[in-house]
């Protein structure tokens, strides 16, 4: 590959941590094999599968992949650790096991970080699926960003107010590669954060770039943590937003009364949700 050609389709790395993750994981690397985008590495860490996923792994072949095993018990910030180390991409996307890349993902967010090359994190919408793939809710995400680029400091700012997770999963976030890897490892003191402090990391120093546009779909179902745990899960949203809090410096009394209120919205809505969801089987 000639300078100029690496310059228009840098090297992206699709990072894959699975643990348990069969029921979904043809029609997530499916989404991962469709894409439009020519010039893509893919690293599949298995963290101790007993479903079959470990051997699936060990015999997928349907592209070239950087293939790694950890021992049982890891943890899935281990996994996802592991699997940005072995990243050697220019730009680099973590994808759940049971998440989706809609086919233009991965070439929308490379030109978004070309058009704005400051950016050391890409922020997209996505669409919330059901178990069964059904869309519930279009272009969910990026509330209060401003599409194109933003600072850290307001992307931060943003997040801390809304009491919700306007960031997305990592299906529908892209990474600089070396800000990414000098941010590992990904924590889990707090799990159903463990993407939003990791992203709190980059933010902290550098700025982003937004696209409101939804790229892919992030899948719930009662397996997903957050249906579940809602109530820890405000309780770990009030976590990240303190720490978000420390790291901005300085949040208005008013600031500060919009997170929180926002976060107990977004707890309540949550519930309504799932039990809404439940009622009508779209669960499984």
């Amino acid at each position: 590959m000639t300078n100029k050609n690496r310059t228009q389709t840098p090297l992206v790395s699709v990072v894959v941590p699975i643990l348990n993750g069969m029921r979904y994981l043809d029609h997530t690397m499916e989404s991962i094999l469709a894409q439009d985008y020519p010039n893509v590495e893919l690293v599949i860490v298995d963290g101790g599968s007993i479903d079959g996923s470990r051997e699936w792994v060990e015999n997928f072949a349907a592209m070239p992949a950087i293939k790694d095993f950890l021992t049982p018990g890891s943890g899935a910030a281990a996994n996802w650790t592991r699997c940005s180390e072995l990243a050697t991409g220019d730009y680099v996307k973590l994808v759940c096991q049971d998440d989706l890349l809609y086919p233009s993902a991965l070439s929308a967010q490379v030109q978004d970080f070309l058009d704005h090359p400051q950016a050391k994190i890409a922020f997209a919408q996505r669409d919330i699926i059901s178990a069964s793939g059904k869309v519930l809710i279009k272009s969910r995400g990026c509330q209060g960003l401003d599409q194109g680029l933003v600072s850290g400091h307001s992307a931060l700012l943003a997040g801390y107010v809304s009491g919700t997770n306007i960031y997305g999963e990592p299906e529908a976030v892209m990474f600089e590669r070396v800000t990414m890897q000098s941010a590992l490892p990904w924590e889990d003191a707090e799990p159903f954060l463990l993407d939003m402090f990791f992203y709190s990391k980059i933010l902290d120093q550098h700025p982003a770039v937004v696209r409101h546009q939804s790229i892919g779909a992030f899948r719930i179902s009662s397996a997903s943590w957050s249906t579940r745990l809602v109530s820890k899960h405000r309780s770990q949203f009030k976590s990240w937003q303190s720490d978000a809090a420390s790291r901005l410096g300085r949040v208005s009394r008013l600031q500060k009364t919009r997170a929180t209120l926002n976060n107990e919205k977004t707890s309540l809505l949550r519930r309504m949700a799932y039990l809404w969801l439940g009622l009508r089987n779209q669960m499984e």
